[in-house]
């Protein structure tokens, strides 16, 4: 079975990436243009020589600011509970009121790209080990958990002004570009200076930092970025849009929320939208395990995975007391339901068009490549993955997106109770990003035709 997909995907995307030269292109505009390949690989030999990292304690937080002097009014020292919480009748707990205080802190806290002293190399290896395992699930999970953090504003608005998600086929490559590099790092060493997956992580802290100067640069970028819609990028809402009917499914979850803007500037890609990006990487596969298709995943393999997360975190910035994965694999799962509950799933309460032509841009582009997934199916596998009803939404759905859901609900019924085809369909997802990997090598034109 896992043979026949590889067979079929690997059809439609030589189809696909044949005919992507003169369909990808960036829109005109405001839009921020991501560093080339080229340019991304700069900050790795830096990094090397001690230039573009400092010493911890902020020193990169503190150059953003001198370089955006109106982030001072966003509270240097960090965000307090009451900026934060304006609607909540469930107050945080202390871990993730912890997190909350990253708010306005930029997203690279200065950590030096060497190991710190709490790295467990056995149980970091075995993360690794565990996303090799389960590479099919993670991946999966990782789409699904892009479809829940895209209702966020602060995840949103961003990817809409930058330009390169707000169509299927921008989008579709956007998405297996990250998958190349999270590849890249599970299966090299992100730790030794001369590998080349130590070189990608730090490449893409530059990247960040990059894109963080260009969305906090000065008080007209920032508003730019807070009202920008993909109307502007010349998409029209059509008639039969499902945001209204997801926020009258959801009009009872918009009591319990935290309501992450204010008047003041918004620090993007803070240390806040860093540890929810780690969610977005390993969430929904700590929390709800046998929904992603690793209910037979151990209670130490969790915890490698987890483990794995917070050292690529340091890599990427995140100050320690804002990583998400630094607890234990019960901390962190509470503390990632938590996010699910007061912030997730507050924010699709209240989505509108924006957020569902992302979405649907985002899952009609990978089923270009794997037909069998739509934004419909893959909305309602999100409700019964977190558990929230959308009744009006299941009622507008058509035969067809039904089918795609039953088949993911099988799909991932039959890996519970086989664990064993976890294991095949990883083996033959490896062999499909093997081969994506070596074209992209073989491409030998100035920008990488998957690069961000």
């Amino acid at each position: 079975m896992g043979d026949v997909l590889v067979a079929f995907v690997d059809c439609h995307w030589k189809h696909i990436n044949s005919n992507s030269s003169h369909k990808h292109s960036l829109d005109k505009g405001e839009a921020t243009p991501s560093p080339t390949h080229q340019e991304a690989e700069q900050p790795a030999t830096k990094a090397k020589a001690g230039v573009m990292f400092p010493p911890p304690g902020g020193l990169c937080q503190a150059q953003l600011r001198e370089e955006c002097p109106h982030l001072a009014s966003t509270s240097p020292a960090s965000t307090t509970l009451s900026e934060v919480v304006l609607n909540s009748s469930v107050p945080p707990s202390p871990r993730l009121t912890q997190l909350l205080e990253g708010l306005n802190q930029p997203g690279d806290s200065g950590n030096p790209p060497h190991p710190p002293q709490w790295l467990d190399r056995e149980l970091f290896d075995r993360g690794r080990k565990f996303c090799s395992r389960y590479l099919f699930s993670l991946s999966f999970s990782e789409l699904l958990s892009l479809v829940l953090m895209l209702s966020t504003e602060r995840a949103l608005r961003p990817l809409i002004y930058t330009g390169q998600s707000d169509t299927p086929l921008k989008a579709m490559k956007r998405y297996v570009s990250t998958l190349l590099h999270i590849v890249t790092w599970f299966t090299g060493d992100v730790w030794a200076p001369e590998d080349s997956a130590h070189e990608d992580i730090l490449s893409i802290r530059y990247t960040h930092n990059k894109l963080a100067k260009g969305f906090n640069s000065s008080p007209t970028c920032n508003e730019k970025v807070r009202n920008i819609s993909v109307s502007e990028r010349g998409h029209e809402e059509p008639s039969n849009s499902l945001n209204k009917v997801i926020r009258q499914d959801l009009q009872r979850v918009v009591e319990d929320k935290l309501y992450l803007e204010n008047d003041k500037p918004i620090v993007y890609m803070s240390q806040l939208d860093m540890a929810l990006t780690q969610y977005s990487f390993m969430g929904l596969i700590v929390t709800h395990p046998e929904k992603m298709g690793a209910g037979a995943a151990t209670e130490e393999e969790l915890a490698g995975l987890i483990h794995f997360w917070r050292g690529l975190g340091w890599l990427l910035g995140i100050d320690d007391k804002y990583n998400l994965c630094s607890g234990s694999v019960k901390e962190t799962k509470e503390l990632c339901l938590e996010v699910e509950r007061l912030i997730a799933i507050p924010s699709l309460a209240v989505v509108d068009w924006d957020y569902e032509h992302m979405a649907a841009s985002l899952i009609t582009g990978i089923g270009y490549i794997i037909p069998i997934l739509s934004y419909p199916a893959m909305f309602r596998y999100l409700a019964y993955t977190i558990n929230f009803p959308i009744p009006a939404f299941v009622s507008r759905m058509s035969y067809r997106h039904s089918f795609q859901y039953w088949v993911m609900r099988m799909t991932f019924g039959l890996i519970l109770l086989l664990p064993w085809l976890s294991l095949r369909f990883s083996s033959s997802f490896r062999t499909l990003v093997d081969r994506v990997q070596k074209r992209n090598k073989s491409n030998k034109s100035s920008r990488c035709p998957f690069s961000k």
